[in-house]
């Protein structure tokens, strides 16, 4: 269960709000009514680290084998003139100082 307190409050009770937040799994600490952060037991955001970095990895491999099976229909011609594009876009983003 997650628990919520203001900002004020979490500044005068820290040891308690870790406790708290031990047993009861997480606290968000709200600002003028709004949630601004979440104190979570450190493996669990340790976990929550790993499920991101995993979905992060699967979405890199989903967009490269999708790039792949874009480009296994393309001619040599057409990818170096992708290439070629792409190089020409990158090189009028950068500042030429």
């Amino acid at each position: 269960m997650t628990a919520n307190i203001q900002s004020s409050r979490a500044q005068q009770s820290f040891g308690q709000l870790l406790d708290r937040a031990l047993v009861e799994g997480a606290v968000v600490v709200e600002r003028y009514g709004a949630p601004r952060v979440a104190i979570v037991e450190y493996g669990r955001y340790q976990r929550l680290l790993e499920v991101e970095r995993e979905l992060l990895r699967t979405r890199l491999r989903e967009a490269s084998e999708a790039a792949s099976a874009r480009a296994a229909h393309l001619s040599e011609a057409e990818i170096e003139a992708l290439i070629e594009s792409a190089r020409a876009e990158v090189q009028d983003e950068v500042p030429h100082g």
